[in-house]
């Protein structure tokens, strides 16, 4: 028997207990001397648990029609929408790696994506909590790339909630510079 809603949980707890995490990445010099290199942990306020209101659930006793599973995956998605932000990243210049779920294009170019911590977010999983989704604005459309891969993203961020197709995303950025992580790396 199919446990949709009970995967989904299951698989948002794994999905944030460390996947995606760049914080010892390597970034070259160039990108450094104008763009500080962020941590998506360094988007969420301190004190702030996205797995607190998973606590005390016993996954194993719970069916797709229980009301406690139910209410708990609505809970949960109404906390990571209105996750809190980090007021002091408001107009940073940062560089800040993750993957791309596209929101536009015509399948040869993009000019508006989520950029996520982890590979598959909002398009193959449940989305991460919102102060775990960049909305990413480029001026100019850029040639669709391998979005299996990561990216490295300069630009300015800013705090503002869009809701998308995909997910609600509690940055926004105006993208400088987007390139395939492995680029970056000499």
């Amino acid at each position: 028997m199919r446990h949709p809603v009970l995967v989904s949980m299951v698989f948002v707890v794994l999905s944030l207990s460390g996947c995606g995490n760049h914080a010892n990445t390597p970034v070259p010099a160039t990108q450094t001397d104008q763009y500080q290199h962020i941590d998506w942990s360094m988007l969420t306020p301190p004190g702030w648990d996205s797995m607190r209101l998973l606590k005390g659930l016993d996954f194993s006793k719970l069916q797709d029609s229980d009301p406690k599973a139910i209410e708990a995956l609505k809970n949960i998605r109404e906390s990571w929408t209105n996750a809190p932000v980090v007021q002091e990243m408001n107009g940073r210049r940062v560089n800040l790696i993750g993957y791309v779920a596209p929101l536009d294009g015509d399948l040869e170019h993009v000019k508006e994506f989520l950029l996520v911590p982890y590979f598959g977010a909002c398009i193959h999983t449940p989305p991460p909590p919102s102060n775990q989704i960049v909305h990413v604005h480029l001026v100019t459309p850029i040639p669709m790339m391998g979005w299996d891969a990561d990216v490295s993203v300069n630009g300015t961020l800013e705090i503002s909630h869009s809701d998308t197709a995909l997910g609600t995303a509690g940055y926004q950025m105006s993208a400088d510079i987007v390139k395939q992580f492995k680029d970056t790396v000499e």
